[in-house]
């Protein structure tokens, strides 16, 4: 099986259509979607209903665990949390009770898991080698079949990579991994919508189970038109400068 692997869309259709055109074209039908599908973009609903016409699999991020209870906003900066705010007048009642619903971690399959900050805590950060060693020990002790998990929140690809008794190691990803037999692995995809590596291009993963090959996509896309729909919204010009500089 082949599955796309998208996280921190952030309401950027023109993106998240540019990736979909991508993976599509290589005949991939599975996507897992590792949160943070609104906040900061214009078009919250068009992007939940493209996932949902994909029949994505869906976690929560700390947007829309915001988009739920705004009282989650009050870490946010003064531009994500007016872009959060839209964002909850935007959607409908329905559609946020979908969000409120939607799970922190999840185990698509034998021997993987989603989670989009840390595990059981969207709003967390997984940075450093340290909070990964921690991540691998909660894995292991919550199933020790699980092998690779797939994190977002820091908008940046990552890999972080542990065998037994040995320190993690973490390192910036190529195009492609190929998962060695015995050891466990962390990987953020990078963001779909908001980039925060200096790569503005719209970016993913590709995850072919059977050959336990991952792939780092990197794809381009319509920025201008995402920025434009963000100043027509009425948000942040910053938010709207931000995505053709990839920070």
């Amino acid at each position: 099986m082949r599955v796309a692997i998208l996280a921190d869309i952030h309401a950027n259709l023109p993106a998240l259509e540019a990736v979909e055109r991508d993976f599509s074209a290589e005949g991939i039908q599975t996507i897992w979607s590792l949160g943070d599908t609104v906040g900061y973009g214009a078009e919250p609903f068009a992007c939940l209903q493209m996932l949902a016409d994909l029949d994505a699999i869906l976690i929560t991020g700390n947007h829309e665990q915001a988009a739920c209870n705004l009282a989650e906003a009050n870490g946010f900066n003064s531009s994500a949390a007016q872009a959060i705010r839209w964002t909850r007048d935007t959607l409908t009642s329905d559609i946020r009770k979908d969000l409120c619903e939607l799970p922190v971690n999840l185990s698509p399959q034998p021997g993987v898991f989603l989670f989009h900050g840390l595990p059981g805590n969207a709003t967390g950060y997984l940075r450093t080698d340290e909070t990964a060693q921690m991540v691998f020990d909660y894995l292991t002790d919550r199933d020790p079949r699980i092998r690779i998990a797939f994190f977002g929140h820091t908008h940046r690809p990552m890999i972080f990579t542990h065998l037994p008794g040995r320190p993690v190691r973490m390192f910036e990803p190529g195009e492609e991994l190929v998962l060695a037999p015995g050891r466990r692995y962390l990987l953020n995809p990078g963001s779909v919508g908001q980039p925060r590596n200096g790569n503005p291009n719209a970016q993913y993963i590709i995850f072919d189970t059977e050959q336990g090959l991952i792939s780092f996509k990197k794809v381009p896309y319509n920025i201008a038109a995402a920025q434009e729909r963000i100043l027509q919204a009425g948000l942040s010009p910053s938010l709207a400068a931000r995505l053709s500089q990839g920070i």
